[in-house]
């Protein structure tokens, strides 16, 4: 279909979703990357739809979400005995490699999050990411009160999201 129409959103679509669903099992870094070259073509063809958007946040947060385990992972393996619970600061001695590998796709899964909302200001489910994006944000912070900054707006979207998501189920069915 592309070949015929370089410009089907719906054929971009689905090319992008099926990479993003072939990416998790096996995990596939690449396939997730390729995944967001389409919703890149999405955006490039329509801007003004806060779905792309959407999905590279979706996307970069999955490839931050798995770095982080794995950073954490690694380090308690070589700290045996000392805890780091999954909500804990990023340890000193990982944080550096983890902004270095992941900074510049939390910062665009941020953007692109920012730009959904932007387009779709009760877009709950965009809402749902960023939360999840400062988070790994907040492990990118050098001092005690940035982390607690970043992980309050964290919660207060999480409030938000949960509102927008109630008066979606209070309000009475579209005919």
């Amino acid at each position: 279909m592309l070949t015929s129409d370089p410009n089907n959103l719906s054929a971009i679509d689905g090319i992008g979703s099926i990479l993003y669903n072939m990416a998790g099992t096996p995990y596939s870094r690449d396939k997730f990357e390729e995944s967001k070259t389409y919703h890149m073509k999405h955006i490039a063809l329509k801007p003004e739809d806060p779905e792309p958007y959407y999905w590279i946040g979706v996307i970069d947060w999955t490839l931050t979400y798995r770095a982080n385990l794995e950073a954490r992972g690694t380090w308690r393996l070589a700290h045996a005995g000392k805890p780091l619970k999954d909500d804990d600061p990023m340890p000193p001695d990982v944080r550096g490699d983890y902004i270095k590998n992941n900074g510049q796709l939390i910062d665009e899964g941020i953007d692109n999050l920012k730009k959904a909302l932007e387009l779709r200001p009760e877009y709950d489910d965009a809402m749902a990411y960023l939360n999840l994006l400062l988070r790994r944000k907040a492990d990118e912070a050098a001092t005690p009160d940035e982390r607690a900054s970043l992980l309050k707006q964290a919660d207060d979207l999480v409030e938000k999201a949960k509102e927008i998501k109630q008066k979606k189920m209070e309000a009475p069915a579209k005919p």
